[in-house]
């Protein structure tokens, strides 16, 4: 049912996705047109922890600069999606919403990720520092990060302030964990089958064709789904079955 109604929504609001879709491509390209430590894997962009010991301060600059600006990219294509959703679900005027709401919400996420990734940065640094191995960092990413799972669409959809957007996330996360577990393998299947077929159709250019297709489909429909995901705990959807039958 969820999957049906986020295909749906991604279905009929294709055009505005792409349009607004431009700001995840323009956020992973930035640290690599800045120049960053960065590695390109299944489509995504990330940062190599274990090389900012070793840089200057002027390369620490350019690498908060880089990630402020591309923090802000994705966070502006994550509200913008959850606007889309909310639009079709509580029957909004998006252009108005839009216009009067797409600033506050994007900078609220945006500090918040700023935020995390400042948390991430510090403990990958350390545990470089230390020599952990990598199983351990990316447990602690796991541990930073999913808590933060529903925060878009907490303050997006239910206008939540950060902290009780972080705690209505982890409530939802632990009351219903399959369903963060069912669409972590649906954007890992999707990622993995784009990174294969593209390798397969261009070796040479596999990785940037992968980048386009997650911004432009992949990301945005994962978006879509997950904030149909969080609205079920209002249980819309099931409602809705049930005048089906």
């Amino acid at each position: 049912m969820v999957v049906e109604l986020a295909w749906k929504t991604f279905k009929n609001n294709l055009g505005l996705l792409l349009v607004f879709s431009v700001s995840f491509l323009l956020g992973f390209l930035m640290p690599i047109v800045a120049s960053t430590p960065t590695y390109n894997a299944i489509g995504g962009v990330f940062l190599r922890f274990m090389s900012l010991p070793e840089m200057t301060a002027l390369d620490a600059v350019f690498i908060a600069v880089a990630f402020l600006v591309s923090n802000y990219f994705i966070s502006f294509g994550i509200v913008a999606a959850n606007l889309i959703v909310k639009k079709e679900r509580m029957m909004i005027n998006l252009t108005r919403e839009a216009l009067n709401s797409i600033s506050k919400y994007t900078a609220v996420v945006f500090m918040v990720f700023v935020f995390l990734f400042m948390i991430n940065a510090a403990v990958q640094v350390a545990l470089a520092e230390l020599q952990a191995p990598y199983w351990i960092s990316a447990i602690i990413f796991i541990l930073i990060y999913l808590p933060s799972f529903y925060i878009g669409p907490a303050i997006v959809i239910d206008e939540l302030k950060p902290f009780h957007a972080l705690k209505v996330s982890a409530k939802h996360i632990k009351m219903r964990p399959m369903r963060v577990v069912k669409w972590v393998i649906a954007g890992l299947a999707m990622l993995f089958i784009t990174t294969y077929v593209s390798y397969l159709i261009a070796p040479a250019y596999f990785q940037w064709i992968t980048i386009l297709i997650n911004s432009f489909l992949i990301i945005p429909f994962l978006l879509v789904y997950q904030s149909h995901c969080y609205l079920e705990k209002y249980g819309i959807l099931k409602k809705k079955a049930r005048r089906k039958r």
